[in-house]
């Protein structure tokens, strides 16, 4: 019995060492950002300030070495130059500009703001109202006729929290831009849209759509915003909510 004891209290003190001795597992870091709530000021719909709104949110994925990157966007004519401070009512200065296509020759009309480190968990990815987006829209996605939904704050139409979701209609669109018929006028600009048969992201309000046909409004489409943004070199991904 004595010699049975003994060997219980070595093995017992070798299993202790032997997890003494294991070593320690660093944290990993996170690939996305760690988002706000739902009661988050900053998100897509949100309001510049003046006559302008933000889209979606945008993200690079975090290594071991470095932590994710988060960003939000809203239209290249509501920003007018790189480094320039961007402003949210209730947040005051959220993040800087880093791209607008204005700046770069390109007409896309798209502006990034890389969300200072310490309003990201202020920010939320979801669309106001409406929710989403799921993922980004595919050209396989869309016909016309497609519903089209939009929040913003466009002058009259979007004065109160009752009127500024709103929707239309697609009227025609190619590989980089549509052209839909919606409530949406100046503030507006640089709103998100979600094409509402999928819960996807569309594209952002830009312009009115003097082309042919004539529509209310105009802008590009998400897989043209992606190819220029990345000829800029910014690998950036959407932030998406399930649906």
């Amino acid at each position: 019995m004595v010699l049975r004891r003994a060997l219980g209290v070595v093995v017992a003190c070798a299993l202790v060492l032997g997890v003494a001795a294991a070593p320690v597992q660093g944290k990993k870091r996170s690939t996305s950002p760690k988002w706000g709530d739902a009661e988050s000021p900053l998100r897509p719909g949100a309001s510049l300030g003046g006559y302008c709104t933000f889209n979606f949110v945008f993200y690079t994925p975090g290594t071991a070495k470095k932590p994710p990157r988060a960003f939000i966007g809203t239209a290249g004519h509501c920003t007018d130059k790189l480094d320039e401070r961007v402003e949210q009512p209730e947040l005051g200065e959220i993040g800087t500009v880093v791209y607008d296509s204005d700046l770069v020759d390109s007409e896309v009309d798209f502006s990034l703001i890389e969300i200072d480190p310490d309003k990201v968990a202020q920010t939320n990815p979801e669309v106001l109202h409406w929710g989403g987006p799921t993922r980004s829209i595919s050209l396989d996605d869309l016909a016309i006729g497609d519903r089209v939904d939009i929040y913003g704050y466009g002058i009259g139409v979007g004065a109160t929290e009752q009127t500024r979701p709103r929707y239309g209609f697609l009227v025609a669109f190619n590989e980089d831009e549509y052209q839909a018929d919606m409530p949406a006028v100046n503030g507006d600009s640089g709103s998100p849209l979600i094409h509402h048969e999928t819960g996807a992201a569309l594209g952002i309000i830009s312009r009115y759509g003097i082309g042919v046909p004539p529509s209310t409004d105009q802008g590009p489409l998400m897989p043209w915003i992606f190819e220029e943004l990345g000829a800029a070199g910014f690998n950036v991904r959407l932030a998406t909510v399930s649906g």
